[in-house]
């Protein structure tokens, strides 16, 4: 009795560990063993990426870009395309990229295999059938992955984009100096981290990141770099 306990238990825990290996690929050993882009091979651009969204001020966000001159690939989350599928539409309309990023905003580690898979698969199904065109880039909740959403972003033969630099906008202390300052003077082919929503992070914090943008974008400027989508600068037709 005693060892066929031991033998579960030890089962559980190697269930566990084999499940959270995936997140290492955001470590330099685990990354590897788990190749993601967190830069990408070009001279002459970033790649500007906005996670959580569409929210209600997207359409502040499209503005501000096009102002700019900026691109970007927008990584949305299912059930709010569910909600407002025009968001979607606006984002496309205006030539920037759309990535998956889940259809609940929850962390993979924290569910069972089985429950990511399904977010996945759900939120790919809201998502391409507003774009009607096929998912290319994917992104994890949290840019933690799990063996689940590792295997399933595989088998659908998604291309795994992490960062080279996040603005911490979700933040309550955030201010668009601070969100600036921690992007900093980018490389070449870094991928930046943004949010376009707040409803997986501080209130309001979305207004702080649209104030931060053209802080970047002059800081870009001066590097001679420009912001594109990521899928652009891959050389693949993300939807």
């Amino acid at each position: 009795m005693r060892a066929t306990v031991s033998t579960v238990v030890l089962g559980s825990v190697a269930a566990v560990v084999a499940n959270s290996v995936p997140a290492s690929a955001n470590t330099s050993f685990g990354g590897g063993l788990f190749p993601t882009y967190k830069q990408l091979p070009v001279e002459h651009a970033v790649g500007l990426t906005f996670d959580d969204g569409p929210g209600p001020g997207t359409e502040e966000f499209l503005k501000t870009l096009d102002g700019l001159g900026a691109k970007a690939t927008f990584f949305v989350t299912g059930e709010q395309v569910a909600e407002t599928p025009s968001r979607l539409k606006e984002i496309m309309a205006a030539g920037h990229e759309v990535g998956l990023h889940c259809y609940r905003h929850r962390n993979h580690l924290r569910l069972a295999p089985w429950q990511v898979t399904n977010d996945i698969r759900r939120a790919r199904a809201v998502v391409e059938d507003v774009t009607g065109r096929p998912i290319q880039l994917y992104r994890p909740p949290y840019g933690v992955f799990s063996l689940g959403s590792w295997v399933e972003s595989g088998r659908q033969g998604w291309e795994r984009i992490l960062w080279a630099r996040w603005g911490r906008d979700w933040e309550e202390q955030a201010t668009p100096r601070s969100i600036a300052g921690l992007i900093g003077y980018p490389n070449p082919g870094d991928i930046l981290l943004l949010h376009d929503s707040d409803r997986y992070s501080a209130p309001d914090s979305w207004r702080r990141t649209l104030a931060a943008l053209p802080i970047i974008a002059e800081r870009l400027e001066r590097t001679g770099l420009v912001a594109r989508p990521v899928g652009e600068l891959l050389g693949i037709g993300a939807a």
